[in-house]
């Protein structure tokens, strides 16, 4: 007589190979920073200096060069190190290294390695959106399994041996456990664990943190004034009925028109149709006003930024960070507004 499996192994769950980590986040945010600064870093030193040449003769090192060894630094710190400070300065190494790196793309996409290929900064632009939807997507994780919520619980649980685990980290550290399987002996022991640590006492917040929860706070205080919100909106409807006129004022002659002017004089009219929607059916509500006036920001951000990046080079960057402050503000707003619906809707 053949023996039958144990009911706990038949149910035993299914494993996975691709277990995503909880702050991916986080690292993608220095990754995505320190690239961004390194290339706009480097092009402000070299105009600043007349752009040198680094060598002398035939010689001449590339801060192409530059790049891989800081991604050859990331690749030895994510390999060799434990620890997410090391986890940290891996990432910061690696968002530099491909600063540095992407940063010479028009010697290797122009047959006479033309450094200075006026699309080139339009392109890198580009590749950087399309980063950010990667980061963002890899990012979010919808549904926790018990799997992934329990290999992220450990490798919080790691810095507890590295190094004092404060109460922020095992809080997060327990919530992750929950959310696995608690039947596991395993999730039971690290539980107890975790549970019969001493926390260190809690130190005093630096200057900076200080400086940051003042901001905080005194934003808080101002988002719920209605004469902030019509700021803040009035602003948008301004730069945005900005893009609207000076799409239709462009001379409308193709033979007079660039491929940039094209472009900006299309985003700008499209950016102040959605505006006046937002005006329009908004007039009841602000999350409907709000929430178009998102998708105006959106189309010039994606779109409008990279017919401006295309023209004008980095300048344009001045112009790019007023549309992301406006774009976080927004965003900020509507959040905002939903949790006043929501609270609506409960009492």
């Amino acid at each position: 007589m053949t023996e039958q499996p144990d009911a706990a192994v038949a149910a035993a769950p299914k494993r996975s190979f691709f277990v995503r980590r909880v702050d991916a986040t986080n690292h993608f945010e220095i990754f995505f920073v320190s690239a961004v600064a390194t290339i706009i870093l480097v092009r402000a030193i070299l105009a600043a200096t007349g752009w040198p040449q680094l060598g002398g003769g035939k010689i001449h090192f590339a801060h192409l060069l530059w790049g891989g060894l800081g991604m050859l630094i990331a690749i030895i710190l994510f390999l060799a190190m434990e620890g997410r400070l090391w986890d940290a300065l891996g990432a910061l190494a690696a968002g530099i290294g491909f600063g540095l790196f992407i940063d010479e793309l028009g010697k290797f996409i122009t047959s006479d390695n033309d450094y200075f290929f006026r699309p080139v900064i339009a392109i890198i632009y580009v590749i950087f959106v399309g980063l950010f939807f990667l980061f963002r997507w890899l990012g979010s994780i919808k549904h926790l399994s018990p799997q992934t919520a329990l290999v992220n619980a450990f490798d919080y649980a790691k810095e507890a041996v590295l190094r004092d685990m404060d109460e922020g980290e095992r809080a997060e550290a327990l919530f992750l456990l929950s959310r696995a399987d608690q039947a596991d002996p395993v999730v039971v022991a690290l539980g107890d664990m975790l549970h019969s640590l001493e926390m260190p006492e809690k130190p005093n917040p630096s200057p900076l943190q200080t400086a940051m929860r003042w901001f905080a706070g005194l934003y808080a205080r101002f988002v719920d004034r209605r004469w902030f919100r019509v700021i803040v909106v009035g602003w948008f409807v301004v730069i945005s009925l900005a893009g609207l006129v000076g799409g239709l004022g462009v001379d409308l002659n193709p033979a007079n028109m660039s491929f940039a002017d094209v472009g900006l004089s299309v985003t700008g009219f499209v950016e102040g149709v959605l505006v006046v929607i937002g005006i329009v059916r908004g007039r009841h509500s602000r999350l409907v006003a709000y929430a178009w006036f998102e998708r105006a920001v959106l189309v010039s951000i994606l779109v409008g930024e990279f017919f401006e990046f295309y023209a004008n080079q980095l300048s344009a960057v001045f112009g790019l960070l007023p549309l992301l402050l406006t774009f976080i503000t927004i965003r900020y707003m509507i959040g905002e507004e939903r949790k006043k619906l929501a609270d609506a809707e409960t009492s």
